[in-house]
Protein backbone atom coordinates (compact mmCIF):
# COMPACT_ATOMS: atom_id res chain seq x y z
CA UNK A 1 0.00 0.00 0.00
CA UNK A 2 2.65 2.35 1.01
CA UNK A 3 4.43 1.41 -2.47
CA UNK A 4 1.28 2.33 -4.30
CA UNK A 5 0.97 5.74 -2.10
CA UNK A 6 4.59 6.81 -3.03
CA UNK A 7 3.99 6.04 -6.79
CA UNK A 8 1.18 8.22 -6.66
CA UNK A 9 2.70 11.25 -5.05
CA UNK A 10 5.48 10.83 -7.54
CA UNK A 11 3.01 11.19 -10.43
CA UNK A 12 1.87 14.11 -9.28
CA UNK A 13 5.10 16.14 -8.40
CA UNK A 14 6.27 14.91 -11.74
CA UNK A 15 2.62 15.84 -13.75
CA UNK A 16 3.12 19.58 -11.77
CA UNK A 17 6.66 20.30 -12.67
CA UNK A 18 5.72 19.37 -16.10
CA UNK A 19 3.09 21.92 -16.13
CA UNK A 20 4.87 24.50 -13.91
CA UNK A 21 7.51 24.05 -16.25
CA UNK A 22 5.62 24.24 -19.40
CA UNK A 23 4.09 27.51 -18.74
CA UNK A 24 7.48 29.08 -18.60
CA UNK A 25 8.26 31.12 -21.29
CA UNK A 26 11.95 32.78 -22.22
CA UNK A 27 12.67 36.33 -21.32
CA UNK A 28 11.47 38.63 -23.77
CA UNK A 29 14.82 40.85 -24.17
CA UNK A 30 15.35 43.22 -28.06
CA UNK A 31 17.84 41.38 -30.45
CA UNK A 32 20.01 44.44 -30.40
CA UNK A 33 22.51 44.06 -26.85
CA UNK A 34 21.64 45.83 -24.30
CA UNK A 35 24.31 46.63 -21.18
CA UNK A 36 25.23 47.42 -18.08
CA UNK A 37 28.16 48.74 -16.43
CA UNK A 38 29.26 46.38 -13.49
CA UNK A 39 32.17 47.18 -12.06
CA UNK A 40 36.07 48.30 -12.90
CA UNK A 41 38.91 47.38 -11.06
CA UNK A 42 42.96 47.74 -11.66
CA UNK A 43 45.64 45.84 -10.64
CA UNK A 44 49.04 46.70 -11.20
CA UNK A 45 51.49 43.80 -12.23
CA UNK A 46 55.41 43.46 -12.56
CA UNK A 47 56.85 40.58 -14.44
CA UNK A 48 58.91 39.72 -17.04
CA UNK A 49 57.39 41.25 -19.27
CA UNK A 50 57.50 45.18 -17.28
CA UNK A 51 54.97 46.97 -15.12
CA UNK A 52 51.68 47.39 -16.58
CA UNK A 53 47.64 47.94 -15.09
CA UNK A 54 45.54 45.47 -15.44
CA UNK A 55 42.45 46.70 -16.07
CA UNK A 56 39.04 44.54 -15.90
CA UNK A 57 35.86 45.91 -16.65
CA UNK A 58 33.06 44.01 -16.18
CA UNK A 59 29.52 44.86 -17.73
CA UNK A 60 26.44 42.95 -17.84
CA UNK A 61 24.53 41.71 -21.25
CA UNK A 62 21.26 41.20 -22.63
CA UNK A 63 20.26 40.03 -25.89
CA UNK A 64 17.03 38.59 -27.62
CA UNK A 65 18.72 36.08 -30.05
CA UNK A 66 22.22 35.50 -28.39
CA UNK A 67 24.35 35.90 -31.31
CA UNK A 68 27.18 37.23 -29.44
CA UNK A 69 30.88 36.65 -29.95
CA UNK A 70 33.66 36.06 -32.32
CA UNK A 71 36.14 33.34 -33.56
CA UNK A 72 39.22 34.83 -35.28
CA UNK A 73 38.54 32.57 -37.45
CA UNK A 74 35.18 33.94 -38.80
CA UNK A 75 37.08 37.05 -39.78
CA UNK A 76 37.83 35.99 -43.46
CA UNK A 77 37.82 38.40 -46.11
CA UNK A 78 34.23 37.56 -47.47
CA UNK A 79 32.47 37.76 -44.28
CA UNK A 80 31.10 41.43 -42.79
CA UNK A 81 33.57 41.10 -39.95
CA UNK A 82 36.83 41.08 -42.10
CA UNK A 83 39.53 43.62 -41.79
CA UNK A 84 39.57 45.30 -44.82
CA UNK A 85 35.90 45.59 -47.02
CA UNK A 86 36.80 47.45 -50.07
CA UNK A 87 40.25 48.88 -49.54
CA UNK A 88 38.80 50.56 -46.17
CA UNK A 89 39.11 49.33 -42.85
CA UNK A 90 36.18 47.87 -41.41
CA UNK A 91 34.61 49.36 -38.80
CA UNK A 92 32.89 45.67 -37.57
CA UNK A 93 36.17 44.05 -37.42
CA UNK A 94 35.72 43.93 -33.44
CA UNK A 95 32.79 43.53 -31.14
CA UNK A 96 33.97 45.20 -27.99
CA UNK A 97 34.57 48.88 -28.14
CA UNK A 98 36.63 50.78 -25.92
CA UNK A 99 36.99 54.25 -25.54
CA UNK A 100 39.60 55.57 -22.64
CA UNK A 101 39.07 59.20 -21.26
CA UNK A 102 41.54 60.97 -19.25
CA UNK A 103 40.50 63.54 -16.54
CA UNK A 104 42.12 66.74 -17.26
CA UNK A 105 43.48 69.76 -15.09
CA UNK A 106 39.80 71.40 -15.07
CA UNK A 107 38.11 68.15 -14.00
CA UNK A 108 37.00 67.26 -17.09
CA UNK A 109 37.09 64.01 -19.19
CA UNK A 110 38.44 63.98 -22.15
CA UNK A 111 38.39 61.39 -25.20
CA UNK A 112 42.56 60.25 -25.10
CA UNK A 113 44.09 61.23 -28.46
CA UNK A 114 45.96 58.78 -29.75
CA UNK A 115 49.29 59.05 -31.69
CA UNK A 116 48.03 56.76 -34.65
CA UNK A 117 44.46 57.22 -35.28
CA UNK A 118 44.71 53.99 -36.66
CA UNK A 119 45.47 52.12 -33.64
CA UNK A 120 42.31 51.90 -31.09
CA UNK A 121 41.71 49.71 -27.86
CA UNK A 122 38.52 47.70 -29.83
CA UNK A 123 39.04 43.84 -29.10
CA UNK A 124 36.96 40.87 -29.73
CA UNK A 125 35.20 38.58 -27.38
CA UNK A 126 34.75 34.76 -28.04
CA UNK A 127 31.09 33.13 -29.18
CA UNK A 128 29.42 33.34 -25.86
CA UNK A 129 27.36 30.33 -26.46
CA UNK A 130 28.55 27.35 -28.09
CA UNK A 131 25.12 25.93 -30.41
CA UNK A 132 23.99 28.27 -33.51
CA UNK A 133 20.21 28.26 -31.95
CA UNK A 134 18.46 31.55 -31.33
CA UNK A 135 17.72 32.21 -27.76
CA UNK A 136 17.67 34.76 -25.25
CA UNK A 137 20.78 35.29 -23.61
CA UNK A 138 22.47 37.24 -20.29
CA UNK A 139 25.35 37.04 -18.39
CA UNK A 140 28.00 39.09 -17.12
CA UNK A 141 31.38 40.13 -19.68
CA UNK A 142 34.48 40.48 -18.26
CA UNK A 143 37.30 41.92 -20.29
CA UNK A 144 41.11 42.05 -19.33
CA UNK A 145 43.28 44.91 -20.48
CA UNK A 146 47.23 45.34 -19.98
CA UNK A 147 48.02 49.12 -19.61
CA UNK A 148 51.72 49.33 -19.42
CA UNK A 149 53.06 51.89 -17.00
CA UNK A 150 53.66 55.48 -19.02
CA UNK A 151 51.48 54.54 -21.82
CA UNK A 152 49.03 55.69 -22.36
CA UNK A 153 48.29 56.72 -18.79
CA UNK A 154 50.64 57.96 -16.54
CA UNK A 155 50.53 56.95 -13.11
CA UNK A 156 48.45 59.73 -10.76
CA UNK A 157 46.21 60.36 -13.72
CA UNK A 158 42.07 59.13 -13.41
CA UNK A 159 40.88 57.54 -16.37
CA UNK A 160 37.02 56.43 -17.75
CA UNK A 161 36.14 54.32 -20.28
CA UNK A 162 33.15 53.95 -22.79
CA UNK A 163 32.34 50.58 -23.55
CA UNK A 164 29.66 48.91 -26.19
CA UNK A 165 29.58 45.94 -27.87
CA UNK A 166 28.51 44.48 -31.05
CA UNK A 167 26.25 41.10 -31.92
CA UNK A 168 26.92 38.76 -35.01
CA UNK A 169 24.32 40.12 -36.70
CA UNK A 170 26.33 44.24 -36.45
CA UNK A 171 23.61 45.64 -34.33
CA UNK A 172 25.48 47.59 -31.86
CA UNK A 173 24.36 47.80 -28.39
CA UNK A 174 24.05 51.10 -25.59
CA UNK A 175 27.13 52.69 -24.30
CA UNK A 176 27.99 52.39 -21.22
CA UNK A 177 30.66 54.88 -18.87
CA UNK A 178 32.33 53.00 -16.56
CA UNK A 179 33.80 54.71 -13.04
CA UNK A 180 36.70 56.36 -12.50
CA UNK A 181 39.77 55.12 -11.43
CA UNK A 182 43.14 56.27 -10.95
CA UNK A 183 46.26 55.09 -12.03
CA UNK A 184 48.96 53.92 -9.34
CA UNK A 185 52.09 56.05 -8.63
Amino acid sequence: MNLLRTLRMGAVLLLTGLTVSSCLEPPDYPETPTIEFQRITSQRISDVSGTYDRVVITVSFRDGDGDLGLNEADKTPDSPWARIINGVPNPFYNNYYLTPFIRNARNEFVELELPDPSFNYNSTYPPLTTDDRKAPLRGDLNFTYDFYVGSPFAPGQTVRFNVSILDRALNQSNTITTDPITIPR
